[in-house]
């Protein structure tokens, strides 16, 4: 439920049409644009893990002595094309994920037990550790035309969205200062984390992603397109870290742009 609440309070909202009293023409405006849905689009936005390996339940650390900062980045392209009562989209996606964990104290920090950390080969012996994820999406998802709002909008439309894909990732745990060797997975050589496997090799998992869409046209065929979605994978590999019986999901925030390919 917090997770929900929150990706509900980060919708962006930069953009706010004025009020038109004419719903009426709003909703013939609307209906029009959604008939026609033919798109192809490309945004690139910021990827904000949660799992086992996080040092905040919100927000993103970052540690100045290894310049590593939680917040990553991710690009997706794909295709949208109108349905009945809706749009279908496919998409890929390419970017990365990452968190930390202090064990030592840093002020007025959060100090985590480290007799809790996931280290199946004995490798730590520091005073945190951190991880970096690499990769790939083939994501398809449903948007519902969020009608009841959008008629009170001349050039901003809202969409739910809903999704499954596949992600193929490599992901490596080392030591937060020293950047020693702990875990990862997508390596030929798992125990010392050597040899990255290709993609067609790497670790895979299936996601389902729920969120929402905006749009807002900027000249004709052409809109802005803003994204807010939480996606979650259906186990536990993405931080290289097996302790709790949570699923790792990832929050991305982006923002694009969209061209409407329904007069060609």
């Amino acid at each position: 439920m917090n997770r929900l609440i929150l990706l509900i309070l980060l919708l962006p909202t930069i953009v706010i049409s004025q009020q038109n009293p004419d719903t009426q023409q709003n909703a013939e405006k609307i209906s029009s644009e959604e008939n026609n849905a033919n798109k192809f689009f490309l945004n690139y936005g910021a990827v904000v893990f949660n799992g086992d390996i996080k040092q905040y339940d919100f927000g993103t650390a970052y540690q100045e002595i290894s310049d590593f900062n939680e917040m990553r980045f991710a690009v997706n392209i794909g295709y949208k094309r109108k349905i009945k009562n809706g749009i279908i989209e496919l998409s890929f996606s390419k970017g990365q994920m990452a968190g930390l964990k202090r064990y030592v104290g840093e002020g007025d920090d959060i100090i985590y037990n480290r007799n809790l950390i996931y280290d199946p080969y004995n490798n730590f012996d520091g005073d945190g550790e951190k991880f970096l994820n690499e990769y790939i999406e083939f994501n398809s998802a449903y948007l519902f035309p969020m009608k009841d709002l959008n008629i009170y909008f001349s050039d901003f439309s809202l969409f739910a969205k809903a999704g499954v894909g596949i992600n193929l990732f490599t992901s490596k745990k080392t030591d937060l200062y020293d950047n020693s060797y702990i875990y990862s997975y997508g390596y030929e050589d798992d125990v010392n984390g050597k040899g990255k496997n290709n993609w067609s090799e790497a670790t895979r998992t299936r996601v389902f992603s729920l969120g929402l869409v905006g749009e807002y046209e900027i000249y004709e065929n052409f809109n802005i397109m803003f994204e807010s979605l939480y996606k979650t994978s259906f186990d536990d590999f993405w931080d290289a870290t097996l302790v709790s019986d949570d699923n790792d999901s990832y929050y991305f925030f982006g923002i694009g742009i969209a061209y409407d390919v329904s007069d060609y």
